[in-house]
């Protein structure tokens, strides 16, 4: 009997369908792999994109309500000095702690220190302004500039709240030669304005004003060219000197008052003493009433703030 020979042909078709398939599993598992390597890098490109998107957004930080941001000085800037937006920052203050400083909202680059700032201080009119306050500028035609030392005593006489544009009496008080006790104590010019006060020297949140006490301090009033020349003859004067009082810039009355003198006194001054300040605090309740009257008839006209000076009442 003749022997078969083994079906190569159909061994080799198997073979061949099994490499085949193996081939094509291969092939599919790398295109998988293909698309999630795609969707890979698709999902860093758009998570790149939103980074970038984040990166280049502002953050705005809502300021507090009762918080506002005041402008300080971040180094001493002599007076005249130009502001620039290296001398100054933002600090967030309570809206009730200086109300008249300047805040991010004012553009004060270009502007001019019209006083030595020192770091950390609050910008404000005070310090600052647009232009350079040249003293002549401010002098009224017919009047003049004149310096005049103001006595402080002990403890400042206005307690350093005198400024640039108060208006201020004076005082002059004159001592024995010996300087045993004073003489008497006159009301010598009344509503000067202040031109100048050198300073300041002494600052708070809510104070700016000059304060050095136990020294004279050359103050410039403007002054009529008679005033000067009354003011130069008293500076002159031997055992006496000048202080000042402060008033309300509402108030421009002037008063007469007798010279306060202890000649005659026995040296009990208390029932004088009461005596004067009885008639004068009636003089100012009537000086104050009068001028309320004035401020509701303006009031109910509508007119403008210029007031009529009243009349004082005799002292």
């Amino acid at each position: 009997m003749k022997k078969k020979s083994p079906p190569y042909a159909i061994i080799l078709a198997v073979i061949l369908g099994v490499v085949a398939i193996y081939a094509f599993f291969q092939w599919q598992k790398v295109q998988e792999q293909k698309a999630i390597d795609a969707a890979a890098r698709a999902r860093a490109d758009m998570q790149r994109q939103v980074d970038d998107a984040k990166s280049r957004q502002v953050t705005v930080q809502e300021t507090p309500t009762n918080l506002r941001n005041v402008l300080f000085a971040t180094k001493p800037m002599e007076a005249g000095s130009r502001v620039s937006s290296a001398f100054y920052e933002k600090k967030l203050t309570p809206k009730d702690i200086l109300p008249d400083a300047y805040t991010d909202q004012n553009d004060i680059v270009g502007w001019f220190a019209t006083r030595k700032i020192e770091k950390g201080d609050p910008l404000t009119p005070r310090n600052i302004g647009k232009s350079l306050p040249f003293l002549e500028e401010r002098i009224a035609p017919g009047m003049r500039a004149m310096a005049v030392k103001i006595f402080n005593g002990d403890a400042n006489d206005t307690g350093g709240f005198a400024v640039d544009g108060d208006r201020v009496d004076l005082l002059f008080t004159r001592y024995t030669p010996d300087n045993a006790f004073i003489i008497d104590t006159r009301l010598v010019m009344q509503n000067l304005s202040i031109l100048y006060v050198p300073g300041p020297t002494i600052k708070t949140e809510k104070t700016d004003g000059v304060n050095p006490v136990g020294q004279a301090l050359s103050i410039v009033f403007e002054v009529t060219p008679e005033q000067a020349q009354a003011l130069e003859f008293m500076q002159h004067i031997k055992n006496g000197h000048f202080s000042m009082i402060l008033k309300s810039r509402r108030d421009i009355a002037e008063i007469k008052t007798k010279a306060f003198t202890t000649s005659g006194y026995n040296g009990d001054l208390s029932k004088v003493q009461a005596r004067v300040v009885d008639k004068s605090m009636l003089r100012v309740k009537e000086l104050q009433q009068q001028i309320e009257a004035q401020e509701k008839v303006q009031a109910t006209q509508g007119t403008t703030n210029e007031t009529t000076t009243p009349t004082p009442p005799n002292p």
